[in-house]
């Protein structure tokens, strides 16, 4: 019974001492939990009012956004076109987005930024309204592409904008938010859609129209008219060569065929992991899921981990992403039953997270400023070069072996990790 005694009592220190011992690192993390909920609240009220405006539109405007999801489906049902005549007319807009990402990399640093910007939404949605009434279907592939131009013309003048109305230390953070109102647009826009889709498809023009011209009309009202874009003195020529002078920048240059890799691996998201999914017994709802299920994970946590990790070199955060998209690639060529490719699902999200706010600040973090627009304008280049050789070279490694295809996009995802890695950050000289 004395033995039991000392036994209890001896238990009774120990916990008393594992208690005290516990109690400071439980202080510890609710400090951690409060500075780190300080610091998102402040991220949040300090914001600019303008780029709040920004955030609201870019979600009305992608919420509206239903065109292009359902252009193949239009292009088949209403206009009766063969799928090779729709694959062709649907490739479009990515040409378009790579032919705007050049053109804003030559105007942005001469044209205030934010009278391009609703310049360009106004004539896309004067663009889109003209499709359904174009007989043509040479004018019709013509439109569709100065559509497209138009409106992927937002994409790195919206980017341009957030870097001008916020301050360098909550960029990426910003950016994370700006994301988050187009992932929650475009999860909202592909069930508007389909249900518009469903009954006419001349209501999605309107739609989108609609809510383009209003995103045009809350800039021009509500932006200020100052901003921190820098005007050089003089217009230069607009040489091939000036504006391709930021890639002689060999960090910059690094960064940006980082940029070109980790896009390659990203696409096959949406296009060969697709294909890989039914061949593997997958369905069109399955897929549709994981997509739902990665557009909103992002929503919900892409802001408060970029909030969490704002210190971190953007090296080391591009590096991590492009390693997230590398090991999301080998695990497709691991798996084979279609329930367990949300691995890669969460894979492709985690370095989709990581990545894409860094990466689309990197611009303005490396640029003078007078040239910022060039600098981010080439970003938006490699990206979308990503996604036009992404799906085509997928679709053909796929087409010869799986385990080729995903084999082949690791090792560029690889790559592109030990670029960023190794590429030394150097500011801007003012």
């Amino acid at each position: 019974m004395k033995n039991q005694n000392q036994f209890y009592c001896q238990r009774s220190k120990i916990d008393q001492n594992k208690s005290k011992l516990m109690k400071p690192l439980t202080r510890r993390k609710l400090s951690m939990l409060s500075r780190y909920l300080v610091q998102l609240r402040l991220s949040l009220s300090t914001l600019h009012r303008a780029f709040w405006i920004l955030w609201g539109g870019t979600l009305i405007n992608r919420m509206g956004m239903v065109v292009l999801p359902f252009l193949s489906i239009y292009l088949i049902s209403v206009r009766h076109l063969q799928p090779s005549l729709v694959g062709l007319i649907v490739a479009l807009p990515g040409i378009g987005g790579i032919l705007a990402s050049l053109l804003m990399s030559i105007l942005s640093d001469h044209v205030p930024r934010k009278y391009l910007f609703a310049f360009c939404l106004a004539i896309s949605g004067v663009f889109i309204l003209t499709l359904p009434f174009l007989v043509s279907l040479l004018w019709l592939a013509i439109m569709v592409l100065c559509w497209s131009i138009a409106s992927e013309a937002q994409r790195p003048l919206a980017g341009m904008l957030v870097m001008d109305l916020v301050q360098e230390d909550q960029r990426r953070q910003a950016i994370s938010l700006l994301r988050t109102a187009i992932n929650v647009g475009g999860t909202f826009s592909s069930a508007i859609g389909g249900v518009l889709a469903s009954i006419a498809f001349f209501p999605l023009f309107l739609a989108d129209a609609g809510t383009t011209l209003l995103f045009a009309l809350l800039i021009l009202i509500f932006l200020p008219r100052g901003s921190k874009q820098t005007m050089p003195e003089k217009v230069p020529g607009m040489h091939l060569k000036q504006i391709l002078a930021p890639l002689r920048n060999g960090a910059f240059g690094r960064f940006w065929l980082a940029g070109l890799c980790a896009t390659t691996v990203f696409s096959q998201q949406f296009t060969t992991f697709a294909v890989y999914l039914t061949r593997q017994g997958g369905s069109p709802l399955l897929y549709g899921s994981l997509m739902a299920l990665s557009c909103i994970l992002i929503a919900i946590l892409e802001f408060p981990l970029s909030t969490a990790l704002f210190r971190v070199p953007a090296g080391g955060m591009i590096a991590t992403g492009c390693l997230a998209l590398a090991v999301a690639a080998g695990l497709c060529s691991l798996i084979t039953a279609p329930l367990w490719l949300v691995f890669p699902v969460l894979a492709f999200t985690l370095g989709e997270m990581v990545f894409a706010p860094t990466y689309d600040t990197l611009g303005a973090e490396m640029a003078p400023a007078h040239q910022r627009g060039t600098y981010m304008g080439l970003l938006w280049v490699a990206t979308g070069l990503g996604f036009a050789i992404g799906p085509a070279l997928g679709g053909a490694l796929l087409q010869c072996s799986p385990l080729l295809c995903w084999g082949v996009m690791g090792s560029i995802g690889l790559l592109a990790a030990a670029l960023a890695w190794t590429t030394p950050e150097k500011r801007p000289a003012q």
